[in-house]
């Protein structure tokens, strides 16, 4: 007769617990975990199953250590965080991978054994996330609170279902926390879901302005410059015609932040930079700036050394950016006491410091014109002055390429994204004038 197999694990109780737990050793690792049961024989039935699975993962190079999917997504964070101290990721990728990872992934998958996790999940996380504002956990959610630079902020929720942009961007996160679970062999490879949504043309188009709505948006701006149009709650005095007003006590001041934001909007529509550049641009990466800017106006250019989002290039911006330069450079000058230096901002405050945004004035700005959303409902955003850049190239005959190269985007993205140009703009070369 046959020498009976020994059995490779053992089954033993906790004190305190009538449940069976299992312990057995793998490549030299002791291996333990809780079987759930009191009764014997399906513990010896489970424990088989978890033996043959942890050989099967040892055989396959993965690991054989459970680890919740939240356990890893925090040593996904931590490891991130060293990777962009040592500047192998950028500072903007530390600020979105880990409010995106713990708000929608952690809260989707939780405790769920990372390993246990296929494509069919993350098909239903996908559908999970496009709800989560609108009836999922975050519709009664007012205010995002966090925490930036030190300071506590807050910004109010739109409860809205996410862009595909924005889900695409989401989806690059989540393929990089698996994949790294892969290659740190908690896993095998996992493929990403693909997106695709079918949308009516035009439904992805971004909110721009005809010449005629962005020509108010000026006139709009250069009116709330004025002294008579500011508001606010100064004292009420008599003046020496014995007329009774009220007294401005920061008329200065926002008159200069009314100029900044005037002088930022023609920037930003003459060089079709995007916020984040704008937002990181110094003086020193005005190129010849110091070397022009006492020149007839019109000898002067510029180029400008820009980077923002991961991306770095060069930008030829039109004339209506040399007037505005002028007008940030003055102003700082007129604020600090001193000229700019190389490493100071272009956008800057009163104090020198660099502005993190233009939102919340340009959106008031946008409510005084009456032009806060396009003809289709859409909101504008300062991204909006962007896109109006690209249509106006577009519009007045500007190659392609050119615009490609000079706005560090791609050709697929004008022709899918920018090309909002009304057929009117070109009466002159579609009508047959020989007729």
């Amino acid at each position: 007769m046959g020498k009976q197999k020994s059995i490779p694990f053992t089954l033993f109780r906790r004190s305190g617990t009538g449940n069976w737990s299992v312990r057995f050793s793998l490549n030299g690792r002791q291996i333990r975990a809780t079987l759930g049961t009191p009764d014997e024989m399906a513990a010896t039935t489970k424990a088989w199953t978890l033996w043959g699975e942890a050989n099967y993962k040892a055989q396959n190079g993965i690991s054989v250590v459970k680890k919740t999917f939240e356990e890893v997504a925090e040593e996904f964070i931590t490891y991130f965080e060293g990777r962009v101290r040592r500047g192998e990721k950028s500072n903007h990728q530390l600020r979105d991978f880990p409010p995106v990872i713990r708000r929608y992934l952690v809260g989707f998958f939780g405790d769920k054994p990372i390993d246990t996790i296929r494509k069919s999940d993350l098909v239903r996380f996908i559908e999970w996330r496009k709800e989560y504002w609108v009836s999922g956990p975050g519709k009664d959610i007012e205010r995002i609170h966090y925490v930036r630079n030190g300071k506590s902020l807050s910004r109010k929720v739109e409860h809205t279902i996410p862009s595909i942009s924005r889900l695409k961007a989401e989806l690059v996160i989540v393929k990089a926390v698996f994949d790294q679970a892969h290659d740190w062999e908690y896993i095998q490879r996992l493929e990403m879901p693909k997106l695709s949504v079918k949308q009516s043309a035009g439904q992805n188009r971004r909110p721009s302005f005809t010449p005629q709505e962005f020509e108010k948006l000026l006139n709009t701006s250069l009116e709330r410059m004025l002294p008579h149009n500011l508001t606010g709650k100064g004292k009420m005095v008599v003046g020496d015609d014995g007329k009774t007003q009220r007294h401005e006590r920061q008329n200065g001041h926002v008159l200069r932040d009314r100029a900044r934001l005037h002088h930022f909007i023609e920037f930003m529509a003459a060089s079709g930079l995007r916020p984040p550049e704008a937002k990181n641009l110094n003086w020193g990466d005005v190129s010849g700036w110091r070397d022009i800017r006492t020149k007839p106006l019109k000898d002067q250019s510029v180029v400008l050394e820009v980077h923002g989002k991961g991306k770095r290039g060069k930008a030829i911006p039109k004339f209506g950016a040399i007037t505005a330069l002028h007008g940030l450079w003055d102003l700082f000058k007129a604020e600090t006491g001193s000229e700019p230096e190389d490493t100071d901002p272009v956008f800057a405050d009163h104090n020198g410091n660099r502005i993190a945004s233009f939102k919340n004035g340009f959106n008031e700005l946008l409510l005084a014109a009456g032009l806060k959303t396009n003809n289709e409902g859409k909101a504008r955003t300062t991204y909006s002055l962007r896109h109006f850049y690209i249509s106006e190239r577009l519009a007045d005959g500007t190659d392609i390429y050119a615009i490609k190269t000079n706005t560090r985007t791609s050709i697929k993205m004008i022709e899918n994204f920018y090309g909002q140009v009304d057929a009117r703009r070109f009466s002159d070369q579609l009508a047959d004038k020989d007729l």
